[in-house]
């Protein structure tokens, strides 16, 4: 800030000090002196020469950063007669309650805040220039900041984990500089209980979900609220946001109807791959996921592997795909056939169809639509048409797959 924005803002400020004390305006030449300011860690020392009775031109100290809890201690050339008539006539920019303090002499006065200086704050303080008599004439000011609040600069959600969150997971946020002075409190909306833990050596702060989301599927929000510890429970000041995914518990038993599990499914799963396109099958719920980029694309109930002839798992990708393909080892058409192991053997498509003369069904015909939901399959993932048509359009040679 330069030195004549400062002389406006100052200038700014005395009317509102003026305005505040009810005092009576004067006319104030003004000057600009710098003054020497010293730092010996537990307070800042500003020097006043207060040799003259008559009002000087008001002189502005340089201007420093101080902790929350130090002190400003203002050492006068000469005593201060009326001291208690002097702290009157000292004004604090913004208000603030004070403990003043003085020696013997009467020549050095402490000033400490009665809780603390608020964080991340510029302050000014007037102080009458006339050392028998204060007067309205402020003829030093000394303007400081506060060292700020907390600042988080990194945290374990992000978008390539697509900020999903589970129960025993940890959110871990990392700060600038140690925050052992401060209180410092998560709170998550809608809530959830969190417990947390900090670490001086490494500043960092991991909060632990304590519990699964039993109602609500979606954006939480995760604010850290913060305070000196010196400070009152009232003066908690939020530093830091997020926003992270919660999935609601899966179920034991899987329903039958289509619809209700679908539901469940969406509201259950979180995408293991964030980046491009990706499909997720469960076995177990007899689901098969889209998702893109970490979002929800849609799902669609399946027919998988049956115990004795079951679907492999692990992560696997789309290797080729044909519109109807001929199973040679079943010679039955895969109408929507897609690839997913590289020789070919396990894949998505739609439901069965047999040709004429097929020793397993001479008159031909396709599989009826009962078998899906149920794990019946030699071991690939079966859709019906609408369904296994939609996932073949979306579908691209690379396609990443995960099945569990």
């Amino acid at each position: 800030m330069n030195i004549q924005k400062k002389y406006k803002k100052i200038s700014t400020k005395l009317k509102e000090f003026q305005n505040f004390l009810s005092l009576k305006r004067k006319t104030i030449v003004w000057g600009i002196i710098a003054v020497p300011l010293t730092s010996a860690g537990a307070g800042m020392t500003i020097y006043i020469d207060n040799t003259s009775n008559i009002a000087q031109t008001p002189i502005f100290a340089q201007e420093a950063v101080i902790d929350l809890d130090e002190s400003v201690d203002v050492e006068f050339a000469v005593p201060i007669q009326n001291t208690e008539h002097y702290e009157a006539s000292v004004v604090v920019y913004p208000q603030t309650n004070m403990t003043f303090i003085w020696n013997e002499k009467q020549t050095l006065l402490t000033i400490i805040p009665k809780t603390t200086w608020n964080p991340q704050t510029e302050y000014s303080i007037a102080f009458p220039h006339n050392s028998y008599e204060a007067t309205v004439e402020q003829s030093t000011i000394f303007s400081f900041e506060t060292v700020a609040y907390p600042t988080a600069i990194d945290t374990s959600l992000s978008e390539s984990n697509n900020r999903y969150v589970d129960e025993g997971d940890d959110i871990v946020i990392v700060f600038d500089n140690d925050i052992a002075d401060f209180d410092v409190h998560a709170v998550t909306r809608p809530i959830l209980k969190t417990e947390q833990v900090y670490d001086e050596q490494t500043r960092t702060l991991r909060v632990q979900i304590k519990e699964r989301a039993q109602n609500y599927k979606g954006f939480h929000s995760l604010t850290l609220f913060a305070k000196h510890k010196k400070q009152q429970k009232a003066q908690f000041y939020p530093i830091y946001s997020l926003t992270f995914n919660t999935l609601l518990p899966k179920p034991d038993n899987w329903p039958k109807i289509h619809v209700d599990r679908l539901n469940i499914a969406k509201l259950s799963t979180a995408p293991s791959i964030t980046d491009g396109k990706y499909i997720d099958v469960n076995l177990d719920a007899q689901i098969t996921t889209l998702f893109e980029n970490g979002e929800f694309i849609a799902n669609f109930v399946s027919s998988a592997g049956a115990i004795d002839t079951p679907t492999p798992t692990g992560e696997f990708e789309i290797y080729n795909k044909h519109p109807y393909a001929l199973s040679n080892m079943f010679q039955v058409y895969l109408p929507y056939w897609m690839a997913f192991t590289a020789d070919g053997k396990y894949g998505f498509h739609d439901l069965v169809v047999w040709p004429e003369g097929h020793e397993d069904m001479p008159s031909g015909g396709k599989e009826s639509e009962r078998s899906i939901g149920s794990a019946v399959s030699p071991g690939c993932v079966r859709h019906d048409a609408d369904n296994s048509q939609f996932i073949y359009n979306w579908t691209d040679v690379g396609t990443q797959v995960v099945i569990y």
